[in-house]
């Protein structure tokens, strides 16, 4: 179900929304076409199998079931879209070419290359219309889905990339199913294979020239970023991969993982997530542990967005990753030497050194383990608050690293650092008896001295519970001698942004732009955020 077209010289390159470069000239291009599945077909209509969850993609025309086989607990992806009739399939089908065909070369490179195909595609759609004057407006709809999602988007897997909820998508080789990463779920198989050798090398094809790069039996591997800041890795054919070809795509998310999605999944809990808000409302330097794949990225954007608004934030990353809703902030990110000697690199060292240019409130570093340690804690010691991540396992581990090469940090420096937490990957049983994956948030410490760790915060694998001992906070009391508070005060605070936490996830705005919202509104105006959200008699108590 997959065929080649060639489209015209349309433009060289374009960074933004659309497809991103690599156009140049006549160039062929796969457009794999919908996976169209009978609805008999799909799992979640079947004996023997029931939906856990089912949330829109793309109403009314695409969703997401996460289906699971009674019989063994194993739990499906499953993708469902309304399919096409027969009718509606041969305009799809003359509709594309003709958009194709219509297609005009542009000359600036200033032109956005996905406005021009959105208008070509209007223009024709237009003259369609008058000609299948029966077509009901559901069809045109539907017929404008399926074009925008092959001709622009990713085709079979473009449900897929719009799920916020997926950090990975993975291809193993043709007739296998494609597997996604869920940030609830974590490793899940999908509905979606790929069926032939020929379907797969195309759609590899396909997200090269998106990326603006070449792959070929010449040249089988690809190591690209994809429109919208995606990173694929892929092989091409059996040159380098026995089963054909191969491709893995860590995605980005423009609506990342929130502190209410983490209280909502159960990695923490309301009141834990307040006294992170509260941390972070008053700078204060935290240190994000975990091993490959815990989530420390994710949590480390969770707690970046509960900064205040109004101060200036520098991110320092390899790759970019975080996502803020603030204005004053200056994103940061590394480049490698393409040259002998290292000529050229701009590591993060440097970035965190430069950054201290920019007169930052906070300094963000998207993960330290070399010498810009060092100059990160420099910041620190002279009036900046940071934030970074670490591999490490616990509060001890993390010190021993630190203070060791090649970070170097002097032991007089550990104090710096106010809380530090460690996320994990666990195992939980469910109300049935079955074993099923989850993050957790499983120890908080608060740094008194080096090798004296206050530990505030701690998960109960038995109980599956969050206990917090705060009464002796080495933080709130910090905050207290900052604002004059006393502590019984700040913990009246945290009950109040506990409850805007509790109402964000009960009301399930637990999206990206919704938090911040709320967070920035909670920032400007307490009292009238309060009262709106329905709370209000908490506020007058306290």
């Amino acid at each position: 179900m997959s065929f080649k077209v060639r489209l015209k010289s349309l433009f060289r390159r374009s960074e933004d929304k659309g497809l991103k470069g690599g156009l140049e000239g006549s160039s062929e291009v796969a457009v794999v076409m919908p996976e169209v599945r009978p609805a008999h077909e799909l799992l979640s209509v079947k004996r023997g199998f029931k939906v856990v969850e089912s949330y829109p993609i793309h109403e009314p025309f695409a969703y997401i079931n996460i289906v699971e086989e009674e019989a063994t607990g194993k739990l499906f992806y499953e993708v469902y879209e309304i399919s096409l009739t027969e009718e509606e399939r041969r305009i799809y089908e003359s509709l594309k070419e003709h958009i194709i065909w219509e297609l005009k070369p542009v000359a600036s490179l200033n032109v956005d290359a996905r406005n021009e195909i959105l208008k070509t595609a209007r223009n024709v759609m237009r003259e369609f219309q008058l000609r299948f004057t029966r077509t009901p407006s559901l069809s045109w709809s539907k017929l404008a889905y399926y074009i925008e999602k092959d001709l622009l988007g990713y085709g079979v897997l473009e449900p897929v990339f719009r799920d916020r909820h997926i950090e990975d998508i993975s291809c193993n080789g043709p007739g296998k199913p494609v597997y996604v990463w869920h940030r609830k779920y974590e490793s899940l198989p999908t509905n979606i294979v790929f069926k032939n050798e020929l379907e797969l090398d195309e759609y590899v094809l396909k997200l090269a020239h998106m990326a603006g790069k070449h792959i070929s039996v010449a040249y089988p591997v690809l190591d690209a970023i994809l429109p919208g800041g995606h990173r694929v890795a892929a092989t091409f054919t059996k040159e380098v991969s026995t089963s054909g070809s191969t491709f893995t795509i860590r995605k980005f998310s423009e609506s990342p993982i929130t502190i209410a999605d983490m209280i909502s999944y159960g990695t923490i809990s309301s009141d834990l997530a307040a006294y992170f808000w509260l941390a972070m409302d008053y700078k204060m330097t935290g240190l994000i542990l975990g091993v490959t794949g815990a989530g420390k990225t994710s949590t480390l954007n969770a707690l970046a967005t509960l900064l205040r608004p109004t101060y200036k934030v520098v991110t320092i990353e390899d790759t970019p990753e975080l996502r803020l809703p603030l204005e004053n902030w200056v994103q940061l990110v590394s480049r490698p030497s393409y040259l002998a000697g290292g000529v050229g690199e701009v590591s993060l060292y440097h970035l965190v050194r430069v950054s201290l240019r920019y007169r930052p409130d906070v300094i963000v570093v998207g993960e330290v383990r070399g010498e810009e340690a060092y100059v990160l804690f420099q910041a620190i010691a002279t009036g900046h608050s940071g934030l970074t991540t670490l591999h490490a396992e616990s509060i001890d581990a993390a010190v021993k690293r630190l203070t060791s090469k090649p970070m170097d940090i002097p032991e007089s420096y550990i104090p710096l650092i106010n809380f530090a937490l460690v996320i994990k990957r666990v195992s939980l049983v469910d109300e049935r008896g079955r074993v099923r994956p989850a993050r957790k948030i499983t120890n908080v410490w608060e740094i008194r001295d080096f090798g004296e760790y206050e530990e505030v915060a701690r998960w109960d694998p038995a109980r599956n519970r969050f206990e917090l001992k705060l009464g002796r906070s080495l933080v709130l009391q910090k905050i207290s001698d900052l604002t004059g508070k006393p502590v019984e005060a700040l913990m009246d605070e945290l009950a109040l942004r506990k409850a805007v936490l509790e109402w964000l996830v009960a009301s399930k705005k637990t999206a990206y732009r919704d938090v911040a919202t709320y967070i920035q509104k909670y920032y400007l105006n307490p009292k009238k955020t309060l009262e709106e959200l329905g709370v209000a008699h908490a506020f007058t108590t306290a």
